[in-house]
């Protein structure tokens, strides 16, 4: 192997470089870390099964046009499945302790890119007359990315293995 061929960072050593991100002396371990973990996989979760259950209604709520309620259940049947394997990627590299930064990272990039597409492409329709509902919507998908974007930055503060699935971790003493 050629060094034009060679990387110049390996994957091992990117995650050292997103683990310390941040990073000040004598930090403390992330309490909330599980809290909001565990909330973004129910969010995720929930929304996966909603798409891949009944992606023609959601198609229907979002948009009155026949041609484009079946391009939007196709699409969101899609996206359903792939929420899935996101889910489960990040579900092993959280219990594996397994280039979870670099996992996280490329989470909260998709995640970014997916709210700015689904704002042109999929809520178009829904956008000209925006609802409660809508809003509330749009309101937990950017709360749910901030939420990415803190796990992304505190990936060096995780709590220890046998902490990690503790939702009460922020009420316990000594961690």
């Amino acid at each position: 192997m050629s060094d034009k061929d060679k990387p110049l960072v390996s994957a091992a050593e990117l995650e050292a470089l997103i683990q310390d991100w941040g990073t000040v002396p004598n930090q403390s371990v992330d309490r909330f870390f599980p809290v909001r973990f565990w909330f973004l996989i129910a969010i995720a979760a929930s929304y996966a099964f909603w798409l891949l259950f009944a992606p023609e209604a959601v198609a229907r709520s979002l948009s009155s046009e026949p041609v484009e309620i079946a391009r939007l259940s196709k699409f969101l049947y899609f996206r359903a499945w792939f929420l899935i394997f996101m889910l489960s990627l990040g579900l092993y590299a959280y219990l594996k302790n397994r280039y979870l930064g670099i996992i996280f990272s490329v989470i909260l990039l998709i995640g970014g890119v997916n709210f700015v597409f689904d704002l042109f492409n999929v809520y178009a329709e829904r956008l000209a007359q925006p609802t409660p509902r809508l809003t509330l919507l749009m309101l937990l998908r950017i709360v749910a990315l901030w939420f990415i974007y803190l796990s992304v930055k505190n990936v060096s503060r995780l709590p220890p293995l046998k902490d990690r699935f503790n939702i009460l971790l922020p009420f316990k003493r000594v961690v």
